[in-house]
């Protein structure tokens, strides 16, 4: 039951990290390799089901910064609870390797990165 829980938790941080990586609508390699290492830790049947999950995310960030920020707020007011203080810390600096892998700061990960931070009571260095 633990490895189910982990995994779902895994594809939610998941989830978060791909918003961030594509709030500025900017594709970068770098960021293509990310999502590629973390597709690449998955057998072919779960890399397709990643895919179908990348175009669903890929939707809401279709619809514009404020179907993003409320998409990220849910999840992460989801998690406040199931995770202990150090894995949130540990997944905000995921995630600001994440949106530090082009070089720029857009301000839409800017937001959402803060949004991260207001949710689980740490303070943004971003």
């Amino acid at each position: 039951m633990a490895n189910k829980h982990n995994h779902l938790l895994e594809l939610v941080m998941f989830d978060i990290a791909y918003v961030i990586s594509n709030c500025d609508y900017e594709y970068s390699s770098d960021e293509k390799k990310y999502l590629n290492v973390i597709l690449d830790r998955y057998s072919d049947d779960d890399k397709e089901l990643l895919k179908l999950r990348t175009q669903f995310l890929d939707s809401i960030l279709e619809k514009g910064i404020e179907e993003v920020k409320s998409f990220v707020v849910n999840l992460s007011k989801s998690l406040k609870s199931k995770i202990d203080d150090d894995m949130k810390k540990a997944y905000l600096e995921l995630f600001k390797e994440v949106i530090m892998l082009d070089k720029n700061v857009h301000e839409n990960e800017r937001i959402l990165y803060r949004l991260l931070c207001e949710q689980w009571d740490h303070k943004s260095d971003i």
